[in-house]
């Protein structure tokens, strides 16, 4: 690899540790928002409306050449980023941010597993314990002194999030291939946008004047602009000059920038259960992004060559 090469590719990979520190921040924001009296419903309603407009001004083009079949490929893509985002906002309403984003960032365990319901090829044996070491992992996030394991309504909720976006990967793996990303992306926050203004609108008209906005505003533009629109921006361009492998770890430390910023700002102490489980979802999350095999036989192929 040249100077040049490296460079861009070291610059794509601080790029995706931005992009999980502004995720990570998101937690906190979602709280912040919340804790402004907003529903779930409110804050998803102004976050993807707030991203589906800031992605006009960056995709005008393609967005105008959206097709039918486009649209058919995006709206299940959009439906279930709908359904994981509602799940985990209302679910830290219930639970500490550090939860929400360990228990969130389980998703990435999930896929093989997702995959192999839909593509019926079985994951490794490595998948099914990391599984387990995961789950171990929540059990330990979740335990309180004196009380034991207090799996709360909140943590529930954001384990059904995490398995909701273990599904929105696997489909978008496929619908990826299908339609244009610029596009594929906007018909995802555009659906989710309507998904939550609609649910806002039936179930939860009240709570827009409960809702204390001189707080709440800036952390929805937050979340919409940064931890949405210019995540996506950021993400797109750093993952073209970087492995997939690299990327994906980059990225699983959202969970762990989310903890921190969550003790530092006062949300929350800092726990032995916080730091033991969060450490053991965070290695899971990193053995299943590592190929051991290719590893092994690249190690091999070195101590072969030096010993010849």
């Amino acid at each position: 690899m040249t100077t040049r090469k490296k460079g861009k590719s070291l610059l794509a990979d601080l790029s995706l540790i931005i992009v999980a520190l502004i995720w990570g921040s998101g937690f906190i924001a979602t709280q912040y928002a919340i804790d402004s009296q907003m529903s779930a419903s409110m804050i998803m309603a102004l976050r993807f409306s707030i991203a589906s407009l800031a992605m006009v001004a960056f995709f005008f083009r393609s967005i105008l050449a959206i097709t039918k079949s486009d649209i058919l490929s995006g709206l299940p893509a959009g439906i279930l980023l709908f359904l994981a985002f509602f799940a985990q906002t209302i679910g830290l309403e219930y639970t500490t941010p550090s939860n929400n984003a360990f228990i969130t960032s389980t998703n990435v365990i999930m896929v093989p597993f997702i995959t192999w319901i839909l593509l019926k090829k079985a994951p490794p044996m490595k998948s099914f314990i990391l599984a387990m070491v995961c789950l171990l992992g929540i059990l330990l996030l979740t335990w309180s002194p004196g009380k034991g394991i207090v799996f709360n309504k909140g943590d529930l909720l954001t384990l059904v999030c995490a398995f909701l976006f273990a599904c929105h990967i696997s489909y978008l793996d496929v619908a990826s291939k299908k339609v244009d990303v610029g596009k594929l992306t906007f018909i995802q926050m555009f659906t989710a946008a309507v998904l939550s203004i609609l649910t806002l609108v039936i179930l939860d008209p009240s709570s827009v004047y409960q809702a204390d906005f001189s707080t709440g505003l800036y952390p929805v533009l937050y979340l919409g602009l940064f931890s949405t629109c210019l995540c996506f921006l950021i993400q797109t361009a750093a993952q073209k000059k970087t492995t997939s492998t690299k990327a994906a770890l980059f990225l699983s430390t959202e969970c762990l920038f989310g903890s921190f910023l969550s003790v530092l700002l006062g949300l929350e102490p800092l726990t032995g259960s916080m730091i033991l489980g969060g450490s053991i979802i965070m290695a899971a999350i990193v053995l299943s992004e590592i190929d051991w095999k290719n590893h092994w036989n690249s190690l091999s192929g070195m101590v072969l060559h030096m010993v010849a």
